[in-house]
């Protein structure tokens, strides 16, 4: 049975327009804030709660080689659509934003430190009701 372990700290954010690239966010990573998961960016602004933008989160961490053989990263809520970066390559992507997904970050992995980059896209009107927008709930790694 393999472990998980909450892995919900260390993650910084910063929002951005729909169209920015991953090359263009890893040039501001001076600009990144310190945020804890679960976390909605769009609750921030209570004038505005259907801002169309995109939310980028970053995390590093150390990895052992030796640790496991599958590695996988496991969100169990992100609204809504999304795409997650290991060491700036395209590990997976989520489209629906109300369901758990799981990445398998093990052929991406490096020994030593790693980077996560979580980009989430919400674009409006997308529901009848208030959906919030980032990663809500909470994410393991296995």
């Amino acid at each position: 049975m393999k472990t998980e372990v909450l892995f919900n700290d260390g993650w910084e954010f910063i929002k951005q327009k729909l169209e920015t690239s991953l090359e263009e966010v890893c040039a501001k990573k001076d600009c990144f804030v310190s945020v804890g998961l679960p976390h909605d960016w769009l609750i921030e602004q209570v004038n505005d709660l259907y801002e169309s933008s995109a939310g980028w989160y970053r995390k590093c961490f150390l990895w052992n080689k030796t640790d496991k053989e599958v590695v996988s990263l496991c969100f169990d809520g992100v609204y809504m659509d999304c795409q997650v970066y290991i060491n700036r390559e395209l590990a997976g992507e989520w489209k629906y934003g109300y369901s758990a997904f799981s990445v398998d970050m093990t052929s991406f992995l490096q020994e030593g430190s790693n980077e996560i980059m979580v980009c989430v896209r919400h674009q409006s009107p997308n529901s009848r009701w208030y959906s919030g927008a980032g990663i809500y709930r909470d994410v393991r790694q296995k």
